[in-house]
């Protein structure tokens, strides 16, 4: 059930065309910038999730990072956009123009709009510190799988956030990951792969020097 009725009006009003039942992944993020990382933890993720399709959720802001500098949010959707290089990947705008201010608000949002296709949250691994404390996590949780992917100096989070030990139980085996997304929920994975060090950070100080 949607409670934020600003979402039922977007809903209501909006008229992006209803996809059919597909396998969409979902990255969410200030992608500030976007950078070969995120591509990367995409381009993983389509493979071994079969997933058709890979929604960055481009964030307006993010209310538990403090920024040293935040870019135009139209300059973070650029940014994107001249990196992703496959037709399976697609920039949403969704939280910028529904006024969505938490994840939990745009799952409701796409479960509504999109109710014949299949969701799967993407995160790297170097969010689960913080996880437990996004609004409603446990309803995130309950709401959608959840496919965790390593990121440098990252893997220990796995095992020692809030969000993984108090739900070490239905942790899927990673060699079941493209099965994930079937699995009743709560329902979460942690995919090894090669890192990729490029962060979003790094590059904004690469631009200051």
């Amino acid at each position: 059930m949607i409670s934020d009725p600003k979402i039922k009006r977007w809903i209501t009003s909006s008229r992006q065309a209803v996809c059919s039942s597909q396998k969409i992944g979902l990255l969410g993020g200030s992608f500030n910038p976007a950078h070969h990382g995120h591509l990367s933890i995409s381009k993983i993720a389509l493979r071994r999730l079969g997933l058709n399709q890979i929604w960055w959720i481009v964030s307006p802001r993010n209310p538990l990072k403090k920024y040293d500098f935040l870019y135009d949010f139209e300059e973070r959707v650029f940014s994107a956009r001249k990196i992703i290089n496959t037709n399976n990947i697609s920039i949403s705008k969704l939280e910028l123009n529904a006024q969505i201010k938490f994840t939990i608000g745009t799952l409701e949002y796409l479960r509504a709009r999109y109710h014949r296709s299949r969701f799967v949250w993407i995160m790297g691994a170097d969010n689960l510190n913080q996880f437990h404390l996004w609004r409603e996590w446990e309803k995130i949780v309950r709401l959608i799988p959840i496919a965790i992917i390593d990121r440098p100096s990252s893997s220990f989070n796995v095992t020692s956030s809030v969000f993984a030990n108090k739900y070490k139980a239905y942790r899927v085996d990673e060699a079941d990951s493209n099965q994930l997304i079937y699995y009743k929920k709560p329902a979460w994975v942690f995919m090894h792969t090669k890192l990729n060090y490029q962060s979003s950070s790094q590059l904004r100080n690469s631009e200051v020097k």
